[in-house]
């Protein structure tokens, strides 16, 4: 019997989605060995089939994604947390940063364009107290984040998974898929907001600009660095920062920053911190970061985010 595949769709841009669809030939080759039975994006189906692997896309905002996500908890075998928004929270997981009133607040009374205060808490889903990742309310199987994963990834990731096998994923940053060399150059100066170089086979770092590509779990084989942009982090955190309970993004950057460039440590960790909204952003909502001892993301952050 063919391997039958289910997905879902919570608080999320539907771009993980769009990922599947991108796999092209692989995605006809997988289906000669799988059947999808649900998907947001392909197939019309209001149900929770039971399916062999399910595929989890967006994190949990709302009192819907949380019901939905049960829902796909109980009629799975094994569940993928498919994206940064599943596994860490991702770009919305900003709203860690502030309480759920605070939110509503600031969309529907004191904004600009707010229709007199009116809130729609009658037609739509209420909203959870924070952004979480899906881990903190079901057991997840396989996690593969990237914004969103690469192709190959999916492919790798869903074949694994079909074949009952353990995944042979890479552990590797991102700077293992980086051309890009490393050098020593003294002197160089930090380049708060810069996202791009001169000299286009250098290593960012080694130019004073922050890249995480060191900091950062390979799930797209590099694609920003090698067209001259520096790596945001999308994949979330590498290995090492994960599971080192003292080791985090800026600590790690900014040792290798002042080997590399002689910039002061206490420098580029001042500049992390006060931008933590950026360099953190896809995994800010995270346990993984902000239970870590050496992380105050909210106190970074600033005076509005709440404790």
């Amino acid at each position: 019997m063919k391997v039958t595949i289910s997905t879902e769709w919570l608080s999320g841009c539907s771009g993980c989605h769009i990922a599947l669809v991108d796999l092209h030939e692989k995605l006809l080759s997988l289906l000669e060995e799988a059947q999808i039975v649900r998907s947001p994006v392909l197939i019309d189906e209001k149900g929770y089939p039971h399916a062999t692997v399910g595929i989890v896309e967006g994190a949990v905002r709302s009192e819907h994604d949380k019901h939905a996500l049960l829902k796909m908890r109980e009629s799975v075998d094994k569940l993928v947390a498919f994206g940064t928004c599943a596994v860490y929270g991702g770009p919305s997981g900003i709203g860690w940063l502030y309480s759920r009133d605070q939110v509503l607040d600031a969309a529907y009374e004191q904004g600009p364009t707010n229709a007199g205060g009116e809130r729609p808490d009658a037609e739509a889903p209420a909203l959870e107290n924070s952004v979480r990742p899906i881990d903190e309310y079901v057991d997840v199987d396989l996690y593969l984040p990237g914004c969103p994963p690469h192709p190959f990834f999916v492919a790798a990731g869903l074949r694994k998974l079909a074949d009952d096998s353990r995944p042979g994923l890479t552990h590797r940053s991102v700077c293992a898929d980086c051309e890009r060399k490393m050098e020593k150059r003294q002197g160089v100066q930090l380049r708060p907001a810069a996202v791009a170089g001169d000299d286009p086979d250098l290593c960012f770092l080694s130019q004073g600009i922050v890249c995480l590509g060191s900091v950062t779990l390979n799930r797209c084989m590099a694609p920003c660095p090698k067209i001259g942009v520096a790596c945001t982090g999308c994949a979330g955190p590498a290995i090492d920062v994960l599971t080192d309970p003292q080791r985090d993004l800026r600590s790690e950057l900014a040792l290798r920053m002042e080997k590399l460039c002689g910039i002061p440590r206490s420098e580029i960790i001042a500049y992390l911190e006060k931008n933590a909204n950026t360099f953190y952003a896809y995994a800010m909502s995270s346990p993984a970061l902000y239970k870590k001892p050496t992380v105050e993301l909210r106190e970074w952050a600033g005076p509005s985010a709440v404790a």
